[in-house]
């Protein structure tokens, strides 16, 4: 693996604030799509809810929220308008999607190589891998989640 030039930016953008100190009700399906036959009566006793801060929010002092915009990353399931849980205290690997600034633009890309160098690459044909070698680049973070909204 290249030695990575990416290092993290000294600034904090901002802090994740709970999503909802509330469990929700958090179902167990069974089988192939979805329910299949009748419940078992025991399951009405099963308490399963879901935290959405367990879940999505590893280090809440490192984690922050940032709305997507543009197309560039649709093909790997990032929409314009989309919430992304990013968090800056994970390390940067090959195939994680990044949170940088480059060039004073901040921008949302998966880190690969390209012809054998570290470059911030897009899902979209139309925008070009970008290099990371001689410029100057600050990671804020590494996306944990994406938040896709379907209903307006």
């Amino acid at each position: 693996m290249p030695s990575q030039p990416i290092h993290f930016a000294t600034t904090v953008v901002a802090t994740a604030l709970p999503l909802t100190s509330q469990p929700l009700p958090f179902p167990l399906l069974t089988g192939r799509a979805g329910f299949s036959g009748f419940p078992s009566p025991a399951q009405d006793y099963e308490p399963r809810t879901l935290d959405l801060n367990a879940r999505l929010i590893k280090h809440p002092t490192q984690t922050f929220y940032l709305t997507a915009t543009g197309d560039s990353m649709e093909g790997w399931g990032i929409f314009d308008g989309d919430l992304l849980v990013v968090d800056r205290s994970v390390t940067p690997r090959l195939g994680h999607i990044l949170v940088a600034m480059l060039d004073e633009e901040v921008l949302i890309k998966r880190y690969a190589l390209h012809r054998g160098t570290p470059h911030l690459c897009s899902a979209h044909p139309h925008y070009p891998p970008l290099p990371l070698e001689g410029t100057d680049c600050q990671l804020w973070g590494v996306v944990r989640a994406v938040i896709h909204e379907y209903l307006p």
